[in-house]
């Protein structure tokens, strides 16, 4: 029994290696790829990004372009499209997979519990939620982005409208509220429709261009009222002032929304936690008078 063990250990252990060594092996042939002009990957992606590259290299001749297109848009609109491609999407949504699935298999495992259906439903289970994961990760990050865009649009529009009252244009307008507006997602996409216009875009093709980017009924707005402002002639500080009235009494109409629906959403814990805690607390001291008094 002990030369046994010995030798599947030996086997475990060749196993291991060759299962490194081969995968040392794939990762030298995947060329080093320049991320100078992409934004910084998380923390997590970071570790496992070599896995990625290796995984997207395979997958992404067997996507299909609408689906590239459709996860671009995805990534645009989370503000994700310069830090990764529909291709590396799909690759990280596929080793997501991977490494969830062999938790759960390890979990099971170090349990005890580890058979075939046990297995079975380890890579089932595991592998649709570490698919599922980056998705929700990405709709995650398109809510902030769409707060903090929301947030910071009538204070752009304020300074919009007034250098275009001083007598600049609206592109000099945009210039002035990106220099002195607060950092952020919507100070990003007024930037990259500035570099639009320099090379060569005409303004209105530029808002169009940032308004499908952003997918914000707030921003689609703004950009359509300045579209038509422009076609027809209007005083664009009038139209500026109303976009930023307008904004500013939504946000201020969502903040008290928001208010409003505090008392519901405070419901369930104080139901599930709180309530519970004072009737034990109460229910104590009734118990005990009842002792003094000889009724238990």
């Amino acid at each position: 029994m002990t030369w046994m063990l010995v030798i599947f250990a030996l086997l475990a252990a060749g196993a291991v290696l060759l299962v490194v060594m081969g995968t040392r092996g794939a990762l030298r042939e995947v060329e080093v790829e320049d991320r100078t002009y992409y934004d910084p990957l998380p923390r997590i992606m970071q570790l496992i990004w070599p896995l990625v590259t290796v995984t997207t290299r395979w997958i992404a001749p067997r996507l299909k372009v609408t689906q590239m297109e459709q996860t671009h848009r995805q990534l645009q609109a989370a503000g994700q499209d310069y830090t990764l491609t529909p291709e590396e999407f799909y690759g990280l949504r596929l080793v997501s997979a991977g490494i969830v699935a062999a938790f759960f298999l390890l979990c099971t495992l170090m349990l005890g519990k580890l058979g075939i259906g046990a297995g079975f439903m380890c890579l089932v289970f595991g592998g649709v939620l570490g698919w599922l994961y980056p998705m929700l990760w990405l709709g995650e990050r398109r809510k902030l982005r769409q707060r903090a865009v929301v947030r910071d649009l009538p204070v752009y529009l304020d300074f919009i409208t007034m250098s275009v009252e001083a007598g600049l244009n609206v592109t000099g307008g945009i210039e002035q509220a990106v220099a002195k507006g607060p950092p952020g997602a919507l100070s990003q996409e007024f930037s990259r429709m500035l570099r639009d216009l320099r090379a060569g875009l005409p303004r209105s093709e530029a808002l169009k261009r940032m308004a499908e980017r952003m997918d914000i009924s707030q921003i689609t707005n703004f950009t359509s009222a300045l579209i038509q402002a422009d076609k027809v002639g209007a005083n664009l500080s009038e139209t500026l002032r109303a976009q930023a009235g307008q904004r500013r009494e939504e946000r201020f109409l969502r903040a008290e929304k928001l208010a409003l629906e505090a008392p519901v959403k405070m419901m369930f814990p104080l139901v599930m936690f709180f309530f519970p805690l004072i009737f034990l607390f109460i229910g104590y001291f009734i118990y005990l008078k009842m002792l003094e008094e000889g009724i238990l």
